[in-house]
């Protein structure tokens, strides 16, 4: 046995890690994770074993987000979303193989235990939850049960990873599909098997057609319906297998698509979602529910039933020879119409889907703008414009509706004429003498069973290319890196000293838009106050998102502690700033929970400390379950705009930040006795904490060791304190 698993085991021997996760836990606020609870304690050993240096933030990521006691699937999913394999066996505990060890064992009768592994005298490692000792004896009688296996999840040998996919040459949704490579072979199986059954009924026809009306046999007929009957309860049963086959894969497929796809957005990078409209990312979103209506629906029937055709035109070609060259005719036909008509479904989709975004775009910038238009006397010119944008988007779904409507018919048609045809030669064949009259309504039947796939294929042409466009999308989106793939590559600082560089710095928002400044440069040590002055638009909220690497420099770099921003990883370097934003943001929960995402192991005591020093205690006490009061994003009509801000203050006095950035305060907050606090906190983080702080109040200003002062289009001034105030008040005597 390696030192490294010595080490590892030697942990556990006093249970006094795990006892100390557990508590580090509950004062996050889960309570349910006390010494009595066999999976939580379960949870902690395991993940101690596994992953000794895993980080607090990402086991409480992990955890499921309600907060009761955890039960076998809880513990599987945190697992899971902790980068895990789940894998189940049943067996006796002496049959387990010690490579796949630690595992968790739930034994026929009793409570889950770790089983960790061999000592080094090869005797099996036995960790009771309950009893919080490891012994060589299972801590029940019971030895066999169910055992659970973990494995480390490697992104490079996913099929859905840009490593695999390279190799393969698949896209991510080809690959995706690659997954249920057994399922769609069961379904192509069944599928099979029914087409087979389904030859049943015009054979049917035929032999009644032939040898009982015919020759006047009642006496077959009741072997020949017997034969009906079991033919439609097989077919019945293969449909069945299927349908179940195929509303599992669709299910599957959306439930993974729609997953994957909130999660790949939610971790790009800030830069990349702005750019977006609130309608393209929400039309992102919704994307995949035309994949998943195709999945569940005609259309992919059609395209299942298609292979099998064959069997259907061999049949025709057995009991009626060359007359199967009708159908064939009829099906190269169908493949021209579909091919003419394509093109022209593609453009028209392309330019519907325009008019339908800006139509939308338009309907929420009204919303955000209602007070403005009002005001301004716009309502009707913007009624105006909103029946023009509506006009476009009727006229280019018109025009795709209308295509759909032009292959639907001519497919119709086509249909007729291959009937038609099919009677017309039918008949002299009969007259002839080469087929019988029931051969030809078998044939009719089995015509109708050729041409359905491609008629249908023509008449949801439109429904298609809407697909193949959104399956492109998909494959589009997911090829853009997130944030979390790139800082793979990318260093961590383990703790940040809080010096800050802006090293001849650029930023636009994007290549059409003016420089929002140029030239900026400035040097802040650990421990300095630095103020961001100037005017509206100048760039002030900007300079704390490049600190916080929610943009990229044009030109000139940031650093912190040294370090080029955009070299490190950007969550982990956000996880370590704290953050005033001038709008407060909130998510449902209760208070405290809002409280601790800064410092999720802040205790009642620091948060009761933080807010009378944010002077919002008796606010607080004031509601109606104190700081267990459940608020929502825009804190529910419970919390003063004052005491959203003095919340968000307090979350940044408890984090255990070197830097905070402030985007501005309400002079209201300023004049009372959180302004009178926050002075006082100032002063005494001087050389603690580096703090940047966006205002235009001069009695903040000299309390700074530098200022920044941002022109718009002149070149921004830095320095220090006096020299910095003098420039201003020369400027404003000038002005007045």
């Amino acid at each position: 046995m390696s030192d490294t698993t010595t080490h590892a085991m030697e942990r556990f021997v006093d249970s006094q890690p795990i006892l100390n996760m557990l508590t580090l836990l509950t004062k996050t606020g889960r309570d349910h994770f006390h010494s009595d609870g066999a999976w939580e304690v379960c949870l902690c050993a395991l993940i101690l074993k596994l992953e000794p240096n895993c980080k607090l933030h990402r086991v409480l990521e992990a955890l499921p987000h309600e907060r009761r006691a955890m039960d076998e699937a809880d513990f599987l999913n945190t697992l899971a979303h902790l980068g895990y394999f789940c894998r189940k066996a049943e067996c006796e505990i002496y049959d387990i193989d010690t490579r796949l060890l630690p595992a968790v064992f739930i034994p026929t009768e009793g409570d889950p235990y770790i089983i960790l592994g061999e000592n080094q005298t090869g005797d099996m490692q036995f960790y009771d939850p309950l009893a919080k000792v490891i012994s060589q004896a299972p801590p029940t009688l019971s030895k066999s049960g169910t055992v659970w296996f973990f494995q480390r999840y490697e992104d490079n040998k996913s099929s859905l990873s840009k490593f695999m996919r390279k190799g393969s040459g698949y896209t991510w949704f080809r690959a995706l599909i690659s997954r249920f490579r057994n399922i769609f072979i069961q379904i192509m199986i069944t599928g099979f098997m029914l087409n087979i059954v389904a030859l049943a009924t015009p054979l049917f026809i035929m032999v009644i057609y032939d040898r009982v009306i015919a020759a006047s046999a009642m006496d077959i007929l009741p072997m020949l319906m017997a034969g009906a009957f079991l033919a439609i309860g097989f077919e019945y049963i293969f449909r069945r297998i299927r349908s179940r086959g195929l509303s599992w894969l669709a299910g599957r497929l959306d439930n993974i698509v729609s997953n994957k796809i909130f999660a790949h957005l939610t971790g790009l990078s800030p830069d990349l979602i702005e750019k977006a409209s609130v309608t393209a990312q929400i039309a992102r979103l919704k994307t995949f529910e035309a994949v998943r209506d195709f999945f569940s629906g005609s259309v992919f029937l059609s395209l299942l039933e298609a292979p099998f055709i064959i069997l259907s035109l061999a049949f025709i070609m057995w009991i009626a020879g060359p007359l199967v060259w009708v159908p064939v005719a009829g099906i190269a036909a169908y493949i021209v119409l579909f091919m003419l008509v394509r093109h022209k479904v593609k453009t028209s989709i392309r330019l519907a889907a325009k008019a339908t975004s800006m139509r939308q775009q338009f309907t929420i910038d009204t919303f955000d703008k209602l007070e403005a238009i009002r005001v301004s006397g716009l309502s009707d010119k913007w009624q105006e414009k909103f029946r023009h944008l509506s006009g476009k988007e009727m006229m280019g779904h018109f025009y795709l509706n209308w295509l759909g409507m032009v292959a639907e018919t001519f497919a119709h048609m086509l249909t007729v004429l291959t009937a038609v045809a099919t009677i017309g030669f039918g008949v002299h064949m009969v007259w002839a003498g080469t087929i019988t009259t029931g051969a030809l309504v078998a044939m009719m039947i089995l015509v109708w069973r050729v041409l359905t796939p491609f008629y249908s294929l023509c008449t949801m042409l439109p429904r298609l290319e809407q697909l193949r466009n959104s399956i492109a999308q998909v494959n589009n989106l997911m090829e853009i890196e997130t944030e979390a793939e790139i800082a793979r590559s990318y260093s961590k600082l383990s703790r940040i000293q809080g010096s800050i560089q802006f090293d001849n710095v650029s930023f636009q928002y994007n290549k059409k838009s003016d420089l929002v400044f140029s030239g900026l440069s400035f040097d802040a040590k650990a421990g300095d106050f630095v103020v961001i002055t100037g005017g509206n638009s100048t760039g002030k909220t900007t300079v704390l998102h490049l600190i916080q690497s929610l943009y990229n420099p044009v030109n000139g770099a940031v650093r912190i502690d040294g370090f080029d921003i955009r070299q490190l990883d950007a969550p982990d370097l956000r996880r370590q700033i704290a953050y005033i934003p001038k709008t407060p943001h909130f998510f449902s929960g209760s208070i405290i929970d809002n409280i601790r995402i800064s410092n999720p192991t802040a205790s009642r005591n620091e948060i009761y400390a933080a807010l009378e020093l944010a002077d919002a205690m008796q606010d607080i006490e004031a509601l109606p379950q104190g700081l267990d009061t459940i608020i929502g994003p825009n804190g529910n009509g419970q919390l003063t705009d004052e005491l959203q801000t003095q919340l968000s203050l307090v979350r940044a006095y408890l984090h255990p930040s070197s830097i905070m950035l402030i985007d501005e305060l309400p002079n209201t907050l300023l004049f009372g006795n959180a302004g009178k606090n926050f002075k006082d906190y100032l002063a005494r983080m001087k050389g603690k904490r580096t703090i940047i702080f966006c205002t235009y109040r001069q009695d903040i200003m000299k309390l700074a060791d530098t200022i920044v002062w941002l022109r718009g289009s002149e070149a921004p001034l830095c320095g220090d304190r006096d020299t910095v105030l003098n420039r201003l008040e020369l400027v404003q005597e000038k002005a007045a």
